[in-house]
């Protein structure tokens, strides 16, 4: 059973690159399965995942951290229930990349399983301001990236192509020993992360590890019984604080019959009708610091 570490930071689109994975994996002939890691309390992403493959999710807390153990346990539980060819794990834009691998490196799974690549994703359009972030924030985003076999510079779609020169050249010091691929909307070419093999390097003590609770991060869940006019929505996210990393989640606008998937991140807000199997509940989860600025929504 390979495994393939999907990380970077909150709103890179690791979701939409796992979907692409997931189609080339059934284009080679392999068996994928899925773990996936919401940091909020509401799982978001797992509803926009290709509905056909095994998922185990983990939410309301970080795999890198406190919820390491579960990674390892969840591993074990898929390889016995589906044996599955390749398992993507989708780590929250907050974890430790480090501290995952060392959690998908367990004993009772080693003879059976090899880490196969750990892709960061890059948000093109949030690294040219990424130094305006507070300085704990911009070492857990270096770090992401430094312990990855792979770097995807995503939605260079909405750069400048001279932006992209030095964002190369920033990896290439940052980490030398990562292939590193540009494209958009999650897709670049996946030939070698299937067919390598990790060299795990080094640990060293993150701050999960010495129990810092990722400097302050936090989430707010935010759940709606009614239909939400589009104006009074943009507005109250205009009223989020800087502080806010990312937002996502479902809402009924009153102006659309059809449900919408509201993403968040780096102050842009997108709003796409979304059509999802079953019910699913309206709500928003809100993950950054200082949270308790936000006003509660009166929609």
């Amino acid at each position: 059973m390979d495994i393939i570490i999907i990380g970077g930071f909150l709103g890179g689109g690791k979701t939409t690159t796992l979907n692409h994975l997931i189609k080339d994996a059934f284009q080679k002939g392999l068996q994928p399965a899925v773990i996936m890691n919401d940091f909020g309390k509401a799982s978001v992403d797992s509803h926009l995942v290709e509905g056909s493959v095994p998922m185990d999710e983990i939410i309301e807390g970080c795999i890198c951290c406190a919820m390491k153990a579960d990674v390892s346990k969840q591993l074990h539980e898929i390889y016995l229930t589906y044996q599955p060819d390749v398992v993507f794990v989708e780590c929250s834009g907050i974890a430790h990349t480090q501290s995952v691998i060392d959690a998908c490196l367990t004993p009772v799974l080693a003879p059976v399983s090899t880490i196969r690549s750990v892709i960061g994703v890059v948000d093109a359009t949030l690294y040219q301001r990424v130094e305006s972030y507070p300085g704990d924030m911009q070492k857990l985003y270096y770090d992401q990236l430094s312990y990855c076999s792979h770097l995807f510079i995503n939605k260079v779609d909405r750069c400048e192509p001279e932006a992209i020169a030095p964002i190369l050249s920033d990896l290439m010091i940052l980490n030398q020993e990562a292939e590193i691929s540009v494209g958009s909307f999650g897709q670049f070419e996946t030939k070698t992360v299937f067919s390598n093999e990790v060299q795990v390097k080094e640990s060293v003590p993150q701050a999960c590890d010495l129990g810092h609770a990722h400097s302050g991060i936090g989430h707010r869940y935010f759940a709606f019984k009614h239909s939400v006019k589009l104006e009074d929505l943009v507005k109250w996210f205009e009223t989020l604080p800087q502080s806010t990393y990312r937002a996502k989640g479902f809402v009924q606008l009153a102006e659309h019959p059809q449900l919408q998937l509201v993403q968040y991140a780096q102050g842009q807000l997108e709003i796409e009708p979304i059509e999802l199997e079953g019910q699913t509940d309206q709500y928003l989860v809100v993950i950054g610091s200082q949270l308790d600025k936000i006003k509660v929504p009166q929609f």
